[in-house]
Parts: C-alpha cells; sequence; structure tokens
C-alpha cells in the first residue's frame, strides 16, 4: 500500500497565507473580467499555496446550472461550476463524497477500499495510478481535483476540465480539511453537517469508554512497515484522529513534541527506543498490509518488546490495517466507534 507523503506543520505561514488569500478573495471586483484560460505552469508554481475561493457568479440553487465560482490556486484562477455534476478526483475524494460531492472517478490503487466508503466507491470507476488521461476523459468530468502526485498531470487535465489542485500540505488535519474545501467548491452546509456527525460520534464514543479511559489516559501508536519501525501521530491515518481527538487519549510526552508537534507525524525508529516512545496507558499496533509475519515477528517476539510495561500487562491493542488505515472523513467517522470497540472489547476480556 501507498504511503502518503508526510504531512508539514507549517503552522503561522499557512494560516497567514490562508488568511492574506482569503482577504485578497473576499476583496475582488465581481466586475473583474474572466480568468484566463492560460494557466501557469506547474513547474513555476509555489507547491505550497493554499488554495482559496474568492466571489463568484454561484447561485444556491443547484438547479442554476450555469452557476460558477472561482478558485484561487497556485496554477492561477479556476472558474468551475459552482454545482459539478461529474467529479474526478485524482484525490480527496473521500473528502469529496463527505462534502455530497457526485464523484465519478478516483485513483483505486491508493485511496479507494475503505470499508466505510464501499457502497459508494462502487458507483466510481478507476482512473490509475498515475491518472489515465483517456479514462479520465471519457468520463466526461465537469470538475477535476488533484493533489501533488498528480502535479505533472495538470495542463493535460485542465484541458478535459476545470481542475483544482489542492497542495496536501494545505491543511494540518481532516477537519481543517473539510473546512477548507467547504469554502472552496461552497459546501459549508455539508460541512456543517458533517462536524455534527464528528461530534456526535465522538461523544457517543467518550461515553461509552467512561470507565476505561480518563481525561490523563495516555496512548501510543505504533506502526510496523515492512523492516521499519515507525511512531505515529495523530494525523497520519491509522485511526491517530479518532485517537487523540474524538475519543480524546494523550500522547506521551516524546510522542506529542517529536512527532505531533513537530508536525512529522511519522517518525521512524529503531527497535531500541520502543521503550522511550510506548511509556504510555496504552500501545497500539497497526502493521502495514505488506509486513511479513517474519518481519512482524522481529518486532513482538524480541526481548525489548516483551519487556515493555504494556505488553507485560495486557494494554496492547492491535488494530486491523484495512480498517483504520483510511484518514478521510467518512473513514475517520468509522473509526471512531471501531475504536471504541476495540477498547471495550479488550478491556471486558482483561477483567
Amino acid at each position: 500500500m501507498f504511503r502518503p507523503v508526510r504531512k508539514i506543520r507549517l503552522g503561522i505561514v499557512v494560516a497567514s497565507m490562508i488568511y492574506v488569500a482569503l482577504l485578497a478573495g473576499c476583496g475582488s471586483s465581481q466586475n473583474e473580467s474572466a480568468p484566463s484560460s492560460a494557466s501557469p505552469s506547474p513547474a513555476s508554481a509555489s507547491a505550497s499555496a493554499v488554495p482559496s475561493a474568492s466571489e463568484s457568479t454561484a447561485s444556491a440553487d443547484p438547479s442554476d446550472e450555469g452557476a460558477t465560482r472561482i478558485v484561487k490556486t497556485a496554477l492561477g484562477d479556476v472558474e468551475i461550476p459552482a454545482h459539478p455534476k461529474r467529479v474526478v478526483a485524482g484525490y480527496y475524494h473521500g473528502t469529496l463524497l463527505a462534502l455530497d460531492f457526485p464523484v465519478v472517478g478516483a485513483s483505486k490503487e491508493w485511496w479507494m477500499g475503505s470499508p466505510f466508503l464501499k457502497e459508494r466507491e462502487q458507483s466510481i470507476e478507476d482512473i490509475g495510478s498515475p491518472p489515465s488521461l483517456e479514462k479520465v476523459l471519457a468520463l466526461d468530468p465537469d470538475l477535476i481535483v488533484i493533489y501533488d502526485s498528480n502535479f505533472e498531470d495538470y495542463e493535460a487535465l485542465s484541458k478535459i476540465a476545470p481542475t483544482v489542485y489542492v497542495p496536501y500540505d494545505s491543511t494540518m488535519g481532516i477537519r481543517e480539511e473539510v473546512r477548507l474545501f467547504a469554502e472552496l467548491f461552497g459546501r459549508e452546509a455539508e460541512a456543517d453537517a458533517w462536524f455534527a456527525k464528528y461530534e456526535q460520534e465522538a461523544s457517543k464514543a467518550r461515553e461509552r469508554l467512561k470507565d476505561i479511559i480518563g481525561p490523563d489516559t495516555t496512548a501510543t501508536l505504533i506502526h510496523p512497515n515492512g523492516q521499519e519501525l515507525a511512531v505515529l501521530g495523530d494525523n497520519f491515518g491509522r485511526g491517530g484522529e479518532a485517537m487523540y481527538h474524538a475519543i480524546g487519549l494523550k500522547a506521551n510526552e516524546r510522542v506529542q513534541r517529536e512527532v505531533i508537534d513537530s508536525g512529522v507525524q511519522y517518525q521512524d525508529i529503531s527497535l531500541e527506543l520502543l521503550p522511550e516512545y510506548t511509556d504510555a496507558d496504552i500501545v497500539f499496533l497497526c502493521s502495514w498490509d505488506g509486513t511479513t509475519e517474519e518481519e512482524l515477528k522481529r518486532v513482538v517476539d524480541s526481548g525489548v518488546w516483551r519487556q515493555l510495561p504494556a505488553v507485560r500487562d495486557n494494554r496492547v491493542i492491535v488494530l486491523d490495517y484495512q480498517t483504520f488505515f483510511y484518514f478521510d472523513p467518512i473513514s475517520v467517522l468509522g473509526q471512531i466507534g471501531a475504536l471504541a470497540d476495540e477498547l471495550e472489547r479488550h478491556f471486558a476480556e482483561r477483567s
């Protein structure tokens, strides 16, 4: 399974860029001439510029098929339909689905396959990785959304349909991503509905776990990945969002400082350093699905692993990779309940 590019915590820089871009968008005149169809070359564009929406002719009425809106991106202003009917996603298809976009094409190899998206993905065509221009063209999209790995295909894709490039590091978490996409595409009501559902699922999980999880209960997420061993943060899939934000588990001091606050999110470590990162009440183990039994045994049969307090006290919970790998908004909602199930089951068996 492809391991995604690590999100970089851009902090104040990103926040400032968003603010400036929004001011520029809101201050633009509605009488400006339409943006040029010529787009800057991807090679000359800034790969970290955060896109934003500006004033447009957008209409709240979905039946107004002629309505458009302008999205400002690192590759220039893009005029898109306000109410697209056929969307192709080189990435972000889960976020687009969460906001009720009609997604007709996406990359199966990398990002389709979440058990929480199974029904919705049945009608989505695989465009390949990298995307096949022929397949995209055949789908007759009226909007295409891409990220960094599709960067070099931008010009070709933009000739098929309006193409919006959203850099992978535009946001620092799935909640920010939902807000950004809602703002870009005029889906604020759909975003509000998702946030309401998120809080509902989080509240239910916290109530179920109130006798298991306290306000200071700590957890570490360990990821055996082939020959590598890593500690994961709150924004790299594998249940991190549900674990640290929805349910409210805390990272230990070293993980918080070196993996989460630093923005690294995926920290390779040696087996010998495991005790320093797993000094926590609960250790979650989510192994890459390509990790062999022999590679996994190298970790769990080691003397270092066996001497970990969480191992000796039976406080290690193994998470199913397929269930917890994905970190789109819909999968995250499902993972909140799934993680609560795992915690309840494990601690019931311990008692």
